[in-house]
């Protein structure tokens, strides 16, 4: 209800469509324009990111080859729920965002996207980007994570950096215990 969040030094409330610009969203349950084609529906977010040609190609061919997608000319109506994930990812990624807010981004995936994925959340955060995620999957954020919060019904039970927050327990400990309280 107050305050203020800024993005890359930029504040959301006075900036909000440069904000926006280095933001990427993955939702649990993508809804993608159903009618499009992928192919089509990756040029339109490269569209609305002012994505160069060269560089929209460049990118479409490498994250579609590492997610194994490519049915990209057909509707995307026929995609599978997994497919419609890779594509979303794809689709945040194929604009080189600096913040990357996915809500349980495994979720559809095979273990081979699933490790791709992890490996470019890696490189993302590597490269000087951030990344918030939710996950029920303790293993994944522990394994995963820099820093991590616990959040129980809307109240912030503990956060820092995974060793700050773990000590000498599981990820899964340190949640199995604040959930008892």
């Amino acid at each position: 209800d107050s305050g203020e969040i800024y993005v890359d030094g930029r504040s959301v409330k006075a900036e909000p469509i440069e904000c926006k610009r280095v933001i990427a969203y993955i939702p649990d349950n993508p809804d993608l324009y159903d009618f499009m084609t992928g192919w089509k529906y990756l040029n339109f977010i490269c569209d609305v990111f002012g994505v160069s040609e060269e560089l929209r190609q460049e990118r479409i061919e490498k994250y579609s080859s590492m997610f194994e997608l490519v049915e990209l000319y057909d509707p995307i109506s026929s995609y599978s729920h997994g497919m419609k994930q890779k594509l979303a990812i794809i689709s945040a990624l194929v604009h080189a965002p600096k913040l990357l807010i996915m809500d349980e981004p495994f979720v559809g995936l095979d273990p081979v996207a699933s490790r791709h994925l992890k490996d470019c959340m890696r490189e993302h955060c590597d490269a000087g980007g951030a990344i918030f995620f939710s996950t029920h999957v303790l293993e994944v954020a522990e394994k995963l994570c820099d820093k991590v919060a616990i959040i129980k019904e809307g109240r912030l039970l503990r956060s820092g950096t995974m060793e700050d927050v773990r000590g000498d327990d599981s990820l899964e400990d340190v949640f199995l215990e604040l959930e008892g309280d």
